[in-house]
């Protein structure tokens, strides 16, 4: 009998696939996709108009510095009069647009850095803004050259300085991204060598969360002016800065608990719940997920357990309550009672206890017998009888 062709034996040995693998691979061909899309859509839809536009602030940039020799009467396309009676039309094509990078850079986003959210957005926004203008300079020195030394010139320094331009332009810019999409080093796991910057506790380390920095290394915290710091004590309202520092709070883990005593660290676990189970939640699910002491868990528990009338308002205020009512269910070696054992308990066989036999009526007894069955009364009408047939011959 032929045997099928996935039977190990038919081929070898069967291909361990991990769980997860394929559901993975769906993800991972969705994002391509994904990416493709957001390219195509782009190219079709933005190019043109990105041609127009970089032609116009090209030739509005000449003209504010005093060069008048250059005009945009024609979409896409720079003309250029020299002063010998010349003439050079050159045309912004896709090639020398910059729409190719911002392409590039946009899908990259959406598919690779999208977890990040507002970083990633305000990362892409300055990667493009370095984009159009590193671009626009590379056009409008073209341009230049076109006009100071003719059209051989314009090709040359478009096509091999502005190359390598482009080049640089674009990776300049994916590192801009990238440098403003992540955190920074003073809100970072780990520093470039691999040194665990957060200065998490001995008692809260686990395999593959970073090494805790020494402290013959440490450097101390120096206060310095940000962006962030300014918009917050300058620009935004009161009411919303205070909103946004208790949205950072809630996700913010305070490594600083590890290092208490167990009394003063259960304290403090007391505290934080106090302020709402929302308002420090990264903080108390790192506690259950690190702490081994079972004192500063039942506190944990404990307030959770008091604070169920507030709202769910996240995945992190959800997985505390499920986690506080499994703790709460007895333990057999915290409450006191013996240790569960793996081997079942061998039990002695008993006897199977006698059935009662029920004793049969007999005939003249006393009892009553039961009636026997009538024919129900039918509602339905009477069949009407055949009319008779008559013969008149």
């Amino acid at each position: 009998m032929a045997r099928a062709a996935g039977d190990p034996g038919a081929g070898g040995r069967r291909r361990y696939r991990r769980p997860g693998s394929r559901r993975r691979l769906l993800v991972v061909l969705g994002d391509l996709a994904l990416a493709a899309l957001i390219c195509w859509v782009g190219f079709r839809h933005g190019a043109a108009v990105l041609q127009v536009h970089e032609a116009r602030w090209v030739v509005a940039s000449l003209r504010l510095l005093g060069v008048d020799s250059a005009s945009d009467a024609l979409p896409r396309h720079i003309m250029v009069f020299r002063d010998d009676g010349g003439m050079i039309l050159a045309g912004v094509t896709e090639s020398c647009s910059s729409i190719l990078s911002v392409l590039g850079l946009t899908a990259l986003t959406v598919v690779v850095l999208r977890g990040r959210r507002q970083h990633a957005v305000a990362g892409l926004v300055v990667a493009v803004a370095a984009l159009l203008v590193l671009n626009h300079l590379r056009l409008a020195a073209s341009t230049v050259a076109g006009l100071l030394w003719g059209d051989a010139a314009l090709v040359l320094f478009h096509d091999w300085v502005g190359t390598v331009w482009n080049l640089a332009a674009t990776l300049g810019g994916f590192l801009l991204m990238v440098c403003t999409t992540l955190p920074t080093a003073q809100r970072a796991e780990q520093d470039v060598a691999g040194r665990h910057t957060a200065r998490r506790p001995d008692s809260w380390a686990r395999p593959g969360l970073g090494y805790r920095l020494p402290v013959d290394d440490a450097r101390p915290a120096s206060r310095r002016w940000t962006p962030t710091g300014l918009v917050h004590r300058h620009l935004l309202p009161r009411r919303a800065s205070r909103w946004l520092g208790a949205r950072r709070e809630a996700g913010r883990i305070d490594y600083r608990i590890g290092y208490l005593p167990a009394a003063e660290r259960a304290e403090r676990v007391r505290a934080l719940a106090a302020d709402g189970l929302g308002a420090h939640a990264a903080s108390l699910v790192a506690v259950a997920t690190y702490d081994d002491d079972p004192a500063v868990l039942d506190v944990l528990a404990e307030a959770v357990a008091a604070r169920q009338w507030e709202p769910v308002t996240g995945s992190r205020v959800a997985a505390l309550r499920l986690w506080a009512r499994g703790w709460l269910l007895p333990h057999p070696g915290r409450d006191g009672a013996p240790p569960a054992d793996d081997t079942l308990p061998v039990l002695a066989a008993r006897p199977a206890p006698p059935v009662p036999a029920v004793p049969r009526a007999r005939a003249g007894d006393g009892l009553p017998s039961p009636a026997a069955a009538t024919r129900p009364r039918s509602f339905a009408r009477s069949p009407l009888p055949l009319p008779a047939t008559q013969d008149d011959r």
